[in-house]
């Protein structure tokens, strides 16, 4: 697929020619404190939230959410363990 099909179904793409990623752009819809916790990353106590992402207008993608720190790396998990999620 080209990127200039590609860039019909999506928000934003990059492509090379013989390839394209494609997405859609997401924005916060909801955030709340989760209280401060152990952070593997930074190795110290601090706040973590839950957040919720949306896709902007109309797209195939639903809501998603995540455990944010204070920084990107930041994670409340062990090394090596996974969140799963459930529909409930």
């Amino acid at each position: 697929m080209s990127a200039e099909v590609a860039e019909k179904w999506a928000d934003w793409c990059e492509g090379d020619g013989s390839f394209a990623i494609c997405g859609t752009d997401m924005e916060e819809v909801h955030r709340k404190s989760e209280g401060v916790k152990w952070c593997f990353h930074c190795r110290t106590r601090h706040e973590f939230w839950w957040v919720v992402m949306a896709p902007v207008g109309l797209s195939y993608y639903g809501p998603t959410g995540s455990i944010d720190g204070i920084k990107p790396e930041c994670s409340d998990l062990f090394p090596g363990w996974t969140r799963e999620w459930e529909d409930d």
